[in-house]
This record gives structure tokens, C-alpha cells and sequence, in this order.
């Protein structure tokens, strides 16, 4: 996925379409992050649930030090 930056085109102030906005248990608002990493020779993506732009790289910093595979995914069952 490459991630294409439009605010100089749009108001940066403008929320999100409603797909990338949720809210948490507690009714926090959360944002949908696009992440990006190379694993040669190609660029992979991944995406994220968080409370901002600073919160999302605070994620990526944990995982760096702690992300683990815990498993292969076989289904998911709606909330």
C-alpha cells in the first residue's frame, strides 16, 4: 500500500470518512494508520487502530521492541 498525503490539497483540520474513525469501550476516538515496511526487495503495509498521530508512533515503538507472531488467522467472528 503506498499512502498518499493529500493535505496540501485538502483542510488537514477535516475529520476522516467514517470507515477510519471509530470509537473505543470507553467512547475515545480512534483513527485508522497506515504503516509501511521494506522486507527486500519488496514494501509491505500494515494498519493500525489509534488515538492520534503521536499515540500510532508510540505502537510502532512497542512493537519494535515486543512484537511476536502468535498465530496463523482462520476466521473471525463479528463483535
Amino acid at each position: 500500500m503506498n499512502v498518499i498525503s493529500f493535505n496540501k490539497l485538502r483542510d488537514i483540520r477535516e475529520r476522516p470518512e467514517a470507515q477510519f474513525v471509530r470509537k473505543d469501550e470507553h467512547g475515545q476516538v480512534m483513527y485508522l494508520f497506515a504503516l509501511e515496511y521494506e522486507m527486500r526487495p519488496s514494501t509491505w503495509s500494515a494498519k493500525i487502530w489509534a488515538y492520534s498521530f503521536e499515540d500510532a508512533e508510540m505502537r510502532v515503538k512497542a512493537m519494535r521492541e515486543s512484537l511476536v507472531v502468535c498465530g496463523q488467522m482462520h476466521a473471525s467472528i463479528g463483535a
